[in-house]
């Protein structure tokens, strides 16, 4: 897809987490922000190749990044305060000063800076500094969800296996949803 093709990207179906549970909750809406993250790469392709941001481009960033500031910060939630305090809870981490979900957490706040640098980068008009802001925000983010996909999540199913608590996960994870009228992310 072109940067200059306005067309939307399709939303993220409306009922995918009404039959997830928390773990799968949270791996879907990574495949959802990894499909705009191949778009956001081919936009910073395009913004590092040109000598300024054209309106099309500045589109494409809009919509990805309006649907990133309403996604991240619910699944952010998910993992900030339904699956890590829980986590935090369990034998290897009771006490520990640097967890995993620390490392998580820090790069949250680091992928939140990156946004807005690039948002400052299109507000300037510079095309070279948003097309480096993109392509770090892509590599960025996938190397955290690949870090959560292989490393985290496995570990967390390992070490939250009570039914009672992976449901009371579900809940709030799709409460979050709900609240935003957003029950697929």
């Amino acid at each position: 897809m072109a940067s200059n093709d306005t067309t939307p990207l399709p939303s993220p179906d409306a009922s995918a987490c009404s039959q997830l549970s928390a773990f799968e909750i949270l791996s879907t809406c990574h495949e959802h922000i990894l499909e705009r993250l191949a778009v956001l790469e081919q936009v910073g392709n395009e913004l590092q190749k040109s000598e300024q941001i054209e309106d099309g481009h500045l589109a494409r960033l809009g919509e990805l990044l309006a649907f990133l500031d309403t996604v991240i910060p619910i699944h952010s939630a998910d993992e900030e305060v339904s699956l890590f305090p829980r986590l935090r809870k369990l034998g290897p981490f009771v006490g520990a000063e640097h967890t995993p979900m620390d490392c998580m957490e820090s790069e949250h706040v680091g992928h939140g800076e990156q946004k807005a640098q690039l948002k400052v980068a299109m507000a300037k008009r510079d095309a070279a500094k948003a097309g480096r802001c993109a392509m770090t925000m892509v590599r960025d983010y996938r190397t955290h969800i690949r870090k959560e996909e292989d490393i985290l999540y496995p570990m967390a199913r390992e070490l939250l296996t009570d039914a009672d608590v992976i449901a009371t996960m579900t809940e709030e994870m799709r409460g979050r949803r709900v609240k935003a009228g957003l029950m697929g992310c």
